[in-house]
């Protein structure tokens, strides 16, 4: 029996469709599972691991991202992750974040992304208008929350720190009071009369004196004896009380 050329051709292309076809079901029957994860989820997790390690108190932190996050597509269906950040990381200002994906602890790809954290803090501010030298008391001041994405090292954050200070200059209402305009409040203030105690060994004399300058503890200031009418330089032991050594 004879077979035509064509026929013979047909019959070859019929049987490589088929091996095609059988080899497409095998190949989509046993490929390897993937696992896809949104950018939303990966943000999830970024935020997830800052809220848990940050020093600071839950809901008192914004996260922003600078950019947009890809989501991936992972080889496997046992995946896990991991967080990797600065070993310095203080959880505020502009920070790399990046997220480590695993397959059976194996690891199959990583994600980064850009982060910025601020934190909510409450800053010290004026609640009236007070002029230089202004001891501070509590009704002076008040609390302001203001968001930071860095603490400068002049901010103060608690009352207790201001309360009894005396100010540099005048602050007008609503301003955000700083360490470098405040002062301590001299125990010794120019003009006012201070008691003098000269002490050798066992041996103490006190007189009164003028002070020619304001002193906190332990300064040297100029006071005017009164008795002598000289300058001498004593220094500030207590309130208008200052000590010579001799």
């Amino acid at each position: 029996m004879t077979v035509s050329r064509g026929h013979m051709i047909r019959n070859i292309i019929g049987v490589l469709a088929l091996t095609v076809i059988l080899f497409t079901v095998c190949h989509s029957s046993y490929a390897a599972p993937m696992t896809k994860i949104d950018g939303e989820t990966i943000k999830g997790i970024i935020v997830s691991h800052i809220e848990k390690n940050m020093p600071w108190p839950k809901g008192s932190v914004r996260i922003e991202f600078e950019a947009g996050i890809s989501g991936v597509t992972l080889p496997g269906n046992e995946i896990t992750c991991r967080v990797v950040n600065n070993r310095k990381e203080d959880y505020i200002g502009y920070s790399m974040f990046t997220v480590r994906f695993y397959n059976k602890g194996v690891f199959v790809k990583k994600q980064a992304a850009r982060v910025k954290m601020e934190v909510l803090k409450g800053v010290v501010v004026s609640s009236k208008f007070l002029s230089k030298d202004t001891r501070i008391e509590p009704d002076d001041i008040m609390l302001v929350n203001k968001w930071f994405n860095r603490i400068p090292s002049n901010v103060i954050t608690n009352i207790d720190d201001v309360i009894g200070r005396t100010l540099r200059t005048n602050v007008k209402l609503n301003t955000e009071i700083t360490r470098s305009m405040l002062q301590n409040t001299p125990v010794v203030k120019k003009g006012e009369l201070v008691r003098i105690v000269l002490q050798k060994g066992p041996l103490k004399i006190s007189t009164v004196g003028l002070s020619k300058q304001n002193g906190e503890t332990g300064d040297l200031i100029r006071i005017t004896n009164i008795s002598s009418k000289k300058i001498i330089y004593a220094r500030v032991v207590g309130d208008s009380i200052v000590s010579v050594e001799y």
